[in-house]
This record gives C-alpha cells, sequence and structure tokens, in this order.
C-alpha cells in the first residue's frame, strides 16, 4: 500500500538517520535537546527558511503543583476533626483549583527551571520581499517537540492527564468538603468519617504519585513529528498566500511555557492563523484530532478538520484516521486556549498518553504518511477561495 518516490523514502529516512544520531533522546533542557534544536536550525536553513533562535526557562519535570495541593488536602483533612469549618474552605479552594485544571488550563509545573530553547523557521510569501510587500491570507504555524516524551507509570499516572485521573483528582477536595460540612453539621462520627478517610487516602496518593519519578516512553514520536516538520517544510517551498512558520517547541512535554512564549513574542493574528500540531508520531495508525480533551473537549478548527479529510481523500498514501483524542495535545491546547484555531496531527493514542506497545523509535513510512498529510492541508489552504 505504502509505495512513495524514491527521492521521497531516502530523503525521510536520511533525515531519520540523522536525528538519530544527533539527539536520540532527548530530555527537556537536556544537551541532547540543544543539539536536535542546532540540528533542526540547520535543516530548515537549508529549506530555505528564515531561522531565529531564543532561549526559554522551562521546567524540565512536569507537575509539583499537584504535591503541594496533596500536602494541602492531607493538612485539611486532618483539621476537619477540630476545625471544620477552615477545612471545608480549604477544600473549596483545592476544588475550584482543580476543576480549573480540568476544564480550563492545566496548572503549570513548579521547580526550579533550566534553559531550553524554541527554534522558529519563517518563510515569507512569494513577493513579500518587494518595496510594496503583500499581506498574507493565512499564517501556518507548523509546531513540533524538540523534547523526546516522558510518562508517568503505575501509581504516577494519577498525577497524569487521563480522564479518570482528572476526575479522581476532583473527587478528593469534593469529599473531603462533604466530611468537613458533615462534621460541621452532624458531629456523628459514622457521618463523616468514610468520606473523609477517602479524601485522605486519595490527597496522599496524588502527594506521592506527583513525586515518583518520570520514565522515557517507549516510543519516541516526538522524533518523527520533527522529521515531518523538516519534510513538510522542504516540500512546501516558497508559497503565494499561505506565510509557512515551522517551529521546534523546547521542554514541549514538561512546561507550557514555550508554545505560550510564541504568542508574546509573536504577535499574531488571531483571525488568520491556523496551528498544525505533530504531536508523537508513533504507534501505527495515523491520526488527524477532531476534538481533543477528556472532561471538556475542543473541537479542531473547521477549515483545517476539512482539509485534512480532503488531503487524505486525495492521497491514497497518508491512509490518516479522524478521531477524538481523550487527552489534549500538548501543543495545540495551549494555543487553542488562546483563541487560535488548531488540529493536531499524532498516531496511535491519545498525544501525551503513551500507552501504546513498543514500536521501532520512528517509522519513514508514517513519518512519509504525516508528511503528505501537512502538505496537502497547506497547499488546499493555498489555494482557498
Amino acid at each position: 500500500m505504502y509505495n512513495p518516490t524514491r527521492d521521497d523514502a531516502h530523503e525521510i529516512e536520511t533525515l531519520l538517520d540523522q536525528l538519530t544520531d544527533t539527539a536520540e533522546a532527548r530530555p527537556p533542557t537536556s544537551p541532547a535537546e540543544a543539539r536536535a534544536a542546532a540540528f533542526v536550525n540547520g535543516r530548515l536553513r537549508r529549506a530555505s527558511m528564515g531561522v531565529s533562535t531564543y532561549e526559554l526557562r522551562s521546567q524540565p519535570r512536569p507537575g509539583g503543583a499537584y504535591a503541594i495541593l496533596g500536602a494541602l488536602g492531607l493538612l485539611a483533612a486532618a483539621s476537619a476533626f477540630l476545625l471544620p469549618l477552615p477545612a471545608l474552605l480549604l477544600a473549596l479552594l483545592l476544588l475550584l483549583a482543580l476543576l480549573y485544571d480540568a476544564l480550563a488550563a492545566p496548572l503549570l509545573p513548579v521547580g526550579r527551571r533550566r534553559v531550553s530553547q524554541n527554534i522558529v523557521g519563517t518563510r515569507a510569501i512569494v513577493g513579500a520581499g518587494g518595496l510594496t510587500p503583500r499581506r498574507p491570507r493565512w499564517r501556518v504555524l507548523l509546531v513540533a517537540p524538540l523534547d523526546s516524551p516522558q510518562r508517568r507509570r503505575g501509581l504516577g499516572a494519577l498525577a497524569g492527564p487521563a480522564r479518570g485521573a482528572a476526575l479522581l483528582r476532583i473527587a478528593a477536595p469534593a469529599l473531603l468538603a462533604s466530611a468537613a460540612l458533615l462534621r460541621w453539621l452532624a458531629p456523628t462520627p459514622w457521618l463523616w468519617w468514610l468520606p473523609l478517610a477517602g479524601a485522605g487516602a486519595l490527597f496522599a496518593l496524588l502527594l506521592v504519585a506527583d513525586l515518583l519519578p518520570l520514565a522515557p516512553a517507549p516510543t519516541d514520536g516526538g522524533l518523527a513529528a520533527l522529521a515531518t516538520l523538516v519534510a513538510a517544510a522542504s516540500r512546501l517551498g516558497a508559497l503565494e498566500r499561505v506565510e509557512l512558520w515551522a517551529i521546534a517547541v523546547g521542554a514541549a512535554g514538561s512546561d507550557p511555557a514555550g508554545v505560550g512564549s510564541l504568542v508574546r513574542r509573536f504577535p499574531f493574528d488571531r483571525a488568520d492563523t491556523l496551528v498544525i500540531a505533530l504531536e508523537q508520531l508513533a504507534g501505527g495508525q495515523l491520526v488527524y484530532a477532531t476534538r481533543e480533551g477528556g472532561l471538556a473537549p475542543r473541537p479542531a478548527h473547521p477549515l483545517l478538520l476539512r482539509f485534512a479529510a480532503a488531503a487524505d481523500a486525495a492521497d491514497p498514501m497518508v491512509d490518516a484516521e479522524p478521531r477524538a483524542l481523550a487527552v489534549a495535545g500538548e501543543l495545540a491546547a495551549p494555543l487553542r486556549r488562546l483563541g487560535f484555531g488548531a488540529i493536531t496531527v499524532s498516531a496511535g493514542s491519545a498525544p501525551g498518553a503513551h500507552t501504546q506497545a513498543a514500536a521501532p523509535p520512528a517509522d519513514p513510512q508514517l513519518v512519509e504518511r504525516a508528511t503528505r498529510l501537512v502538505v496537502g492541508m497547506v497547499r488546499r489552504l493555498e489555494s482557498e477561495p
């Protein structure tokens, strides 16, 4: 079924080999991540893009906030015996924080920040370099993570992005609030000790889960995402109506600061800026997300969704599947919350879940299919009336 041209196949295989040799494992803020950044910088320059690099101060490890909330929850549970009203108020504050975390935006990581970087490649539209530059019809941000994925195992998954984990986190302060209220209004022990014990156990588990070490994901889909970023930027070439930005984001898996800094540094117009986020490309089936998120899913931009379906239908080598993802992507979700239209392209399970079985570290066929999908989408934007 898969039959790219010989030149395309050689291009992808060479690119993956060079990326693997440069920095196969790239923990956030590590020297290996910096080597990958330098490689992507050089390849985007070779693709005739203007490239800039700027420094980030990022957390090398996600989390930290849940450990603080877990400790506060244990404190409130212990004080509920003698001070039920203060315990109730603290439980309600914790509940609001965890509802915001689940429904609005994830809590920011806590801890010492280290140096990472973003690589930003740009290609102006044809004719924009003259005396009277034209305004592009669309600006497309093609983004991929510089760092390799990490995952939470076992109990650590309670501090992860899955829907079940979010519900358990919300249940802890809800149980604590009900126990403190019952303790305040009806001092009979059998009415309040059971929810109080449940809340204390959940807060203790959350505290431990957030402090457990993370492990590298069994497959490094970030390597394939970077290869797709470079290959798509190279193949698209100069466009007349679409301004292309190819962005490799540092420490994307541990800290949303790298994505958020793009908007502060480059004040993109939300009306004509669209985001194609390349998440973990590992695990088999190529996917473009119709919506993302567990408790409050957000839809993909309708125009990008329509063009993804059209590019898939027009090229049998793409073979992509529209799918709702239970976990929001690490790159598209922060930009979507800021008002930008976005779509996520990934493979296997939901971005950030990393639950798929072991597979080759980077599949040239999957990279080729993802590249064709991205190129097809952008070319349709170029010809859109």
